[in-house]
Order: structure tokens, then C-alpha cells, then sequence
């Protein structure tokens, strides 16, 4: 049968084809012959199909018409391809090549590579978890380490660290993982862990067994090492015996000889750890800030007090609002105190920066309320803090010192404040002057003292015989100290004296003499001698004198002039001269 050339083909599945004739109607399998077809029927109304271009008619297959395909010889058989093998993960049917490139991309940022680390590498690490032998801590990403327990306990037995916080670790080694601490042991890897050491600055934790000339002979794991005297500590060394048997940690500084030399230093760590210290606290210093420090060392203008790997100057001055004479006087090496910032001054040449400090600022000023706690004539008690040439200075209140004058020492007549006082020694005082200004108080040690002078006629009634030391000798006559410090005067008119002799041929300085009270005058605290007897003193009395308002100055002993003595006064304190006569008898 001939094939109709008007036939075209329509495409069904991939790679099959089939040809219709213009008159098929149905999709048999087999052409009929023209004598055997069915009689004509009108055909079936189809569905109109979208307009095509008027050269390539094609009518739509319908498949559910098609009995059996019939297949062009001409056109080649598809191959068959082999079933897709099942993946071991299933994605939604909407999954892209994009969606597989987003999700390993994810997975890198999730789970980064895994760092590498060598033997004294210094790392910080977030501690993640702690049991009963040691401490985890997170490196980042899949690192995790652990560090034993035991060398972040101190003396009391309570853990250092807690989890959650940073801290700084040196990797050990990695035998069951990464392991941290603060020291390595040497026996681990003998003398290259020492190299090790000395190239990266790990700190090893060492032994000092004994001392040598120039130094201290350290075991660290069996490895005797050498620190030199300068690098035992940072600062001078007086006592070397403090440092034997002590376990510090050292710094590796040289390895030679293939370990027979190892030189360490203990310095250079503390210098490393002041260094961080200092620089965490130049943050937090401030001018006008009240903290706490410690003593380190004390000079003869102030104290050094260490705030924290920084040091600041409390000069003399503002060590106390009384008076000091030696800061040792109020201060010790390794005590706390509480200054206040005065001035950080900040050096051009790179140095460390000057602090001023002052310990007297940072508690109230007592002479702010001074008046509310003292009234002069007010009688109180006192600490002597410091005695001085001229007197002692007692402190009355804290902050707050007074000077006692020599002459308020006592009614007696005082050389040296020591004789009287010591340092330390709690006396009684009477205020008489308070000076706010100024920042002086006056006090008086025989103020607040019964006054000798009060019943005098009673202790040293005229012509009682009494003896005294020879405090003073003058021209006009000799001073004589006597009990209850009463000072009388022994005039030269009443001593007996021979034609070329006088007071100082009479008596001597220091001395003791015997005399008679002659008169007292306790108004103007006076006291006259002499050397006569009590009958010659009851026969010739000392005549009491006028003044000028007719009423009696108390007596006083007056001669005439013609008996070779004249009236004088004279001063209980003072070295006066007596007679006219003898004035110019000494000019």
C-alpha cells in the first residue's frame, strides 16, 4: 500500500511518531481496503484547535482513541537510560542545585576548620564546664581542651575560675586531646620543652633548693637552672634565706649547651605582670578618687603605697593633719591605707607617670569642727606624739595636735621636754589658744595642774627653812628651785656677803642651799630668801611697799642706800637686774 504523502507526522512520547490519513476516523490498528470500509458517516465535531501556520496543518493527538501505535520505520529507536539510584537523604520536590550550594555553605560557617596549635602557644579560652578533676575549656569550633583542676586552687582549697569566664591558658601537649595550664613540666620532653620555653616566654613552675655565689640554684622536673640574685625578685634583695624551698614560677631566658646551662628569671614575670596590672588600672585612676592601696616602702619625705601595679607618693605633708616628724611614726611597709588622688602627671620621656596622694584628704578635716569640740580654758586629755626643743606636741583629738611650751611643762623650771613627758604617754592639758588659720592649738600642762601658788603661806610660811638647787645665778642675786616649782629669789643683800665677794663666789650652779623664806607675794608668784635667822627675820621684817593706788603690793625688801643695798624687783621668770646700783654696776 502506498503511503499518502499528505499524511503528517504527530509526535507522541519521546522519540515515537505516528502518520494519519486525512480520512482515518478512528484510531484502528489496520488500514482498511476501500471494498470492506464501513459505510460513511458523518465524522465527529472536534474541538477547534488553535490556529497553526497554514504550511504545518497538525491536528491534536487524541490518545485514548489509539488502539495500537504504529511506529515510522524510519525514525530511530530511543535509547534506554538506567534508573536514577535513590538518594540517602529525600528533599521536597521545589530543592535546587542553589539550595544544595546554600546548605554547605551553612555548614562551613557552623562547623569551621579546626585550628592548629603547637606546644607553649598562649590561648584564651572560655571555660565551658568543670568536674572534680578538671577544667573544659572552648577554643572555638570543634576545639575543646581541658587543664587539670588542681592548678587553679589556691592555699584554701577554693577554685579560681568559673565557667563562663575567659581566661588565659598555654597549651601543654595532646595526648587524649589538647591539655592547657599555667606551667608545663619539664620532664615531659626533657630539655627541649625548656627551648620550647625560652622561644615562646612559657612560664615554668620551679623549685629554689639552695644558693650559690651570685644566685639560686632551681630544679625545675630535675633540671637544675640558674636566676641570678637581680632576678629573684624585682625589687633589691636583702634576705636570701626567705626564697629556699619556695616554689615560684620562672621565666626561661637561655638554654646552652644542650641544657647543661639554663639561666631563669623570676623578675621578668612580675615585671610582665606589673606591667598588665598597671596598665588595667592607669584606666580606672582618676583625680579626686578615694581608693585603697598598700605601703611598699616608706622614705624619710613620705611613703610609696602600690594602687596596683602603679605606685604613688604621699608626701610628709599629707600624710596626717597633725604633726609628724617621721612617716614611720604613722605608718608601717605592707599596710593598707586609703588615699586620695591628687595629681597624675604624665611624663614626655616614656617614663612612668608621677601620682600624688594624700592620705590626710581622704578622711574629714578635724579642724572643720575644732570649735564645736573645744573652748579655750577647757581642760582635756592627750596622747604626746612627738617632743621637740622648745616643748611637746600632744594630740588631742585625731587630726588635731597642740604644743605645750616648755614653760607650760610644769610649775618647775623645765630644760628638756623629755624630763617630763615621753613619747606616748597620756597627760592632762588645758586649751589656751585656738587658732583655726593657723592650725595651732596652745596647751598647758601646769594650767590644768594644781597651782603651787595657791596655798603657798601654808606650804612655805616667812621664816620656814627650806632647801633648793641653784637653778640660776645673777649679779643682783641667785634663783633657787624648790619643791612644788616654786622658783625664789636669794638676793645678794641677803646673802652675806664679804667686800670682794659675790653671788657667783657665794654659790654654785646646780647645787643645793639652805635659806629662809624671807616674804611671798603669790599675786605676782614671788619669793624672797635669805640667809638670816629666823630671829633676825622676825626683828626686821621685809617692809610691804605702796602702790600707786595706796594699797599694799605685797612686801618687798627695801634697805637704804646708805647701808650699801637698795630696793629691786625682780621676775620669777625673768633674769631682771636688781638695784639701780647694780644696773650700772653691769652695763
Amino acid at each position: 500500500m502506498a503511503e499518502d504523502k499528505t499524511a503528517k507526522p504527530e509526535s507522541l512520547g519521546d522519540g515515537m511518531k505516528i502518520r494519519k490519513k486525512p480520512e482515518q476516523q478512528d484510531g484502528a490498528g489496520a488500514q482498511a481496503a476501500p471494498e470492506q470500509a464501513a459505510p460513511e458517516q458523518p465524522a465527529p465535531k472536534q474541538a477547534a484547535a488553535p490556529a497553526q501556520p497554514a504550511a504545518e496543518p497538525e491536528q491534536e493527538f487524541d490518545a485514548s482513541k489509539l488502539a495500537r501505535r504504529v511506529v515510522d520505520p524510519k525514525a530511530s529507536a530511543p535509547r534506554k537510560s538506567k534508573p536514577a539510584p535513590e538518594p540517602l537523604t529525600t528533599f521536597g520536590d521545589e530543592v535546587t542545585t542553589d539550595d544544595f550550594a546554600a546548605l554547605f555553605e551553612d555548614s562551613d560557617r557552623k562547623a569551621p576548620a579546626r585550628r592548629v596549635f603547637d606546644i607553649g602557644d598562649r590561648v584564651s579560652a572560655v571555660i565551658s564546664h568543670i568536674d572534680s578533676s578538671c577544667i573544659y575549656a572552648d577554643l572555638g569550633g570543634r576545639n575543646e581542651a581541658s587543664a587539670p583542676r588542681g592548678q587553679y586552687v589556691n592555699e584554701d582549697g577554693e577554685l579560681e575560675v568559673k565557667v563562663g569566664e575567659t581566661h588565659e591558658f598555654f597549651v601543654l601537649g595532646f595526648r587524649g586531646g589538647i591539655q592547657l595550664g599555667k606551667h608545663l613540666d619539664a620532664s615531659q620532653l626533657g630539655v627541649s620543652v625548656l627551648e620550647d620555653a625560652q622561644a615562646s616566654g612559657l612560664p615554668m613552675q620551679g623549685r629554689v633548693v639552695s644558693k650559690n655565689k651570685g644566685g639560686f640554684v632551681v630544679e625545675i622536673s630535675g633540671i637544675e637552672t640558674f636566676c641570678p640574685i637581680s632576678q629573684i625578685d624585682m625589687h633589691h634583695v636583702e634576705e636570701f634565706d626567705i626564697y629556699l624551698n619556695q616554689t615560684f614560677t620562672f621565666k626561661v631566658m637561655e638554654v646552652r649547651d644542650g641544657g647543661k646551662s639554663v639561666v631563669v628569671s623570676r623578675a621578668a614575670l612580675l615585671r610582665e605582670e606589673a606591667d598588665r596590672l598597671r596598665a588595667e588600672t592607669m584606666k580606672t585612676l582618676a583625680p579626686d578618687q578615694v581608693i585603697m592601696g598598700t605601703v611598699r616602702s616608706i622614705s624619710d619625705f613620705g611613703a610609696f603605697v602600690d594602687l596596683g601595679g602603679v605606685d604613688g607618693l604621699v608626701h610628709i605633708s599629707q600624710m596626717s593633719w597633725g604633726n609628724l616628724e617621721k612617716p614611720e611614726d604613722l605608718v608601717k611597709v605592707g599596710q593598707s591605707v586609703e588615699v586620695k588622688i591628687l595629681e597624675i602627671e604624665q611624663r614626655d620621656d616614656g617614663k612612668r607617670p608621677r601620682i600624688s596622694l594624700s592620705m590626710k584628704q581622704a578622711q574629714e578635716d578635724p579642724w572643720g569642727t575644732v570649735n564645736e569640740k573645744f573652748h579655750v580654758g577647757m581642760s582635756t586629755q592627750g596622747k604626746v606624739v612627738r617632743c621637740a626643743p622648745f616643748g611637746a606636741f600632744v594630740e588631742i583629738s585625731p587630726g588635731i595636735d597642740g604644743l605645750v611650751h616648755i614653760s607650760e611643762m610644769s610649775w618647775e623650771h623645765v630644760r628638756r621636754a623629755e624630763d617630763v613627758v615621753t613619747v606616748g604617754q597620756t597627760v592632762d592639758v588645758q586649751i589656751t589658744d585656738i587658732d583655726i588659720l593657723r592650725q595651732r592649738v596652745g596647751l598647758s600642762m601646769k594650767g590644768a595642774a594644781n597651782d603651787p601658788w595657791s596655798d603657798i603661806h601654808e606650804t612655805f610660811p616667812v621664816g620656814a627653812e627650806v632647801t633648793g638647787h641653784v637653778e640660776k645665778i645673777e649679779d643682783f642675786g641667785v634663783f633657787v628651785n624648790l619643791e612644788g616649782g616654786i622658783t625664789a629669789l636669794l638676793p645678794r643683800s641677803e646673802m652675806d656677803l664679804g667686800r670682794n665677794e659675790n653671788p657667783h663666789s657665794k654659790a654654785r650652779l646646780g647645787s643645793d642651799i639652805t635659806a629662809r623664806v624671807l616674804s611671798v607675794e603669790p599675786e605676782r608668784r614671788r619669793m624672797a630668801l635669805t640667809l638670816r635667822d629666823a630671829e633676825d627675820i622676825e626683828a626686821n621684817p621685809a617692809p610691804a611697799q605702796k602702790d600707786r593706788s595706796g594699797g599694799s603690793r605685797g612686801p618687798k625688801r627695801e634697805q637704804s642706800a646708805n647701808q650699801g643695798s637698795s630696793q629691786r624687783s625682780y621676775s620669777e621668770a625673768s633674769g631682771s637686774f636688781g638695784t639701780l646700783g647694780d644696773f650700772f654696776k653691769k652695763k
